[in-house]
């Protein structure tokens, strides 16, 4: 009731406000006495030096040139290379083990609420199919302008190649990707398949050695780079009663590569 009063109060002032103004502009003329001279000559030169004063603070900037943007230039094994093993150490908190055995001979089991569990050898089902795609890998914690970021032509096994050979439940909603070491990171179904996900076993026409290390990594669009798990061993698709958090969901300035322009400046 105090705050509906005090609102109440505050229209009545600004009604009674207009009601003032409307009355003075209806007011007959003689009713105010003309200006002096010298009140007319102070309220000239005020406008004069306001004038001067926004001329002297607008600048008119000539600018000529060309300019172009291009995400399709590929950054250099040997610069991902620095970049994983600096960058990411330094931005992502990684801690990545980059010895490789055999890319081709990796085995990789998917299971769970699949029709046919299997397990197979990367180089068996990239020669079902495999795929080239240029994609983006930025860390999660680097700032507009940073350089802990790159592009490379992937090369790798489509996921949902895998999902649909292992036959994956109707009802599903969850995958997880669970490496070598034991990590396992869990992604809703279809944030994975939307962000057109691959298993990589080659970066820019060479072994994940030259450039991320590693045997194969996942490697999705508009995703920072702290959830490309590396060494995946085994897929689980599975149906959850609570789907996990899309990556990034929970940020309060997600990181996403591909998706749009981080900071700009106007002037």
């Amino acid at each position: 009731m105090k705050a509906t009063t005090k609102y109440g109060r505050g229209a009545l002032s600004a009604v009674a406000g207009l009601t003032m103004m409307a009355s003075m502009a209806a007011a007959p003329a003689l009713a105010n006495p003309a200006p002096s001279d010298k009140a007319e000559a102070s309220g000239t030169e005020a406008k004069a030096q306001s004038t001067t004063v926004q001329n002297t603070q607008v600048k008119v900037a000539e600018v000529a040139g060309e300019f172009s943007f291009d995400q399709g230039n590929l950054t250099p094994n040997e610069v991902i290379k620095d970049f994983f093993q600096r960058a990411t150490q330094a931005l992502c908190g990684a801690t990545t083990n980059l010895e490789v055995d055999n890319p081709l001979e990796w085995k990789l089991s998917v299971a769970g609420d699949v029709d046919q569990e299997f397990t197979a050898s990367v180089g068996e089902l990239a020669s079902e199919e495999s795929v080239n795609k240029v994609m983006g890998c930025t860390c999660g914690g680097n700032p507009a302008g940073g350089r802990a970021t790159i592009t490379a032509d992937v090369k790798g096994i489509p996921v949902d190649h895998l999902l649909n050979r292992a036959g994956m439940a109707s009802g599903a909603n969850t995958i997880t990707f669970v490496s070598a070491d034991g990590t396992s990171v869990a992604f809703p179904l279809g944030y994975v398949i939307g962000r057109h996900a691959v298993l990589s076993y080659e970066i820019n026409d060479e072994d994940l050695s030259a450039s991320v290390g590693g045997n194969n990594q996942l490697w999705m669009t508009k995703t920072p780079a702290n959830y490309f798990v590396r060494d995946v061993v085994r897929i689980v698709v599975s149906t959850e009663d609570e789907v996990p958090a899309a990556p990034g969901a929970n940020d309060e300035h997600p990181n996403s590569p591909n998706a749009g322009v981080l900071a700009a400046t106007q002037g």
